[in-house]
Order: C-alpha cells, then sequence, then structure tokens
C-alpha cells in the first residue's frame, strides 16, 4: 500500500510515518499537508485516542472547543479524550504537520476507505461518501463523534447503519482500499 495518500477534492495529502502495525498497535504517526485556505474536518471529538498536533512549516490554526490556537513550526498542541476540536490552514501558504494518535483506532484505514470512495467517485461534490454506511463505518473505525449532536445517538445511529452495511454487503469490495479484508 501506498504510505501517502490525497484527497482528490481538498488536495489534503496524508502519509503514514508509522502505522499502528508498525507500532504494534500503540499509536499512528502521520504527516498532513494541507493546503492554502484549507479546511480540516468538523468539530469534533475521540474518546478513545489522543491527537498531539505538531507543525513543520506553515501555520496551522488548531480549535480546542471555541479557543483558536495558531501554531507556527515546532508548535505542539495535545487534544485530549473527549475534547472537541478541529483544524483549519487559514493562511495563504500551505502548511505541513504531524499527527500523533494514541492509540491509533482504526484511522489509517477509515481514511484509505475514505479516500479510496473519493477516487472512485462515490462521495458528494464536498468529498462526503454518498452511501450513509460508508459515512457511519469511516467515522465509527476513526472514534469520530461531531460535536453538537447527541453522543448517545450517534453511537446508536453509527452502530445501526454498520450492522445494516454489512448485512447489505455494502462494504464489499474495500479490501482494495485497505489490502485486507474488512
Amino acid at each position: 500500500m501506498n504510505r501517502t495518500v490525497k484527497h482528490q477534492i481538498t488536495g489534503e495529502q496524508i502519509t503514514f510515518l508509522e502505522t499502528a502495525e508498525e507500532t504494534q498497535g500503540n499509536y499512528l504517526y502521520i504527516e498532513v499537508a494541507l493546503p492554502p485556505q484549507g479546511d480540516g474536518p468538523p468539530l469534533h471529538s475521540h474518546d478513545e485516542f489522543e491527537e498531539e498536533f505538531e507543525v513543520i512549516s506553515g501555520q496551522l490554526t488548531v480549535t480546542l472547543g471555541k479557543e483558536q490556537h495558531i501554531l507556527q513550526p515546532g508548535d505542539k498542541r495535545l487534544v485530549t479524550l473527549r475534547t472537541a476540536h478541529t483544524f483549519t490552514n487559514n493562511h495563504n501558504d500551505p502548511v505541513v504537520f504531524r499527527v500523533r494518535l494514541t492509540p491509533p483506532s482504526q484511522f489509517e484505514q477509515s481514511v484509505r476507505i475514505h479516500y479510496g470512495l473519493i477516487d472512485d467517485g462515490l462521495v458528494d461534490a464536498k468529498g462526503n461518501p454518498k452511501n450513509m454506511m460508508h459515512t457511519a463505518l469511516i467515522l465509527s473505525m476513526q472514534n469520530t463523534l461531531v460535536a453538537g449532536i447527541p453522543l448517545w445517538l450517534q453511537r446508536k445511529l453509527f452502530a445501526w447503519l454498520v450492522k445494516r452495511g454489512y448485512k447489505k454487503n455494502a462494504y464489499k469490495g474495500f479490501e482494495k482500499y485497505i489490502g485486507k479484508p474488512l
């Protein structure tokens, strides 16, 4: 599998520097290149892993709750469990940053599936999967909970959609994205 994947709509590029498999499941270490004025994900949280951001070049805006932090090269910011957060590049130059996810969840697989769906044209104009069962699987794999929506509701809905997706064979062929059966 390629170590680098690219979001064909936003231009975001992720390189898997150290995979969960290579770290015996202790962490995942990635490098992200985000183009100028590039948006990250919506405000969200994780309750199974922490993320530590470190800027390599450019400037990255990391939002924790309602507080924005502009990180410069060498700056780090830890996002603890259950902290609502997002990141953006609100600047006119690209930004490169690294993220350590501890423990890794299935983040790598979820990104590979999402970007594979994009490459195969199975997303809308913004890059969101057209199939809700695909969205639920991706968000569940990466333990992503969207801020502002009750967590219990997301968990129940995602679990139901993922289970339905397996029953309906909605994930058939995803092996090509992750190199092994789902």
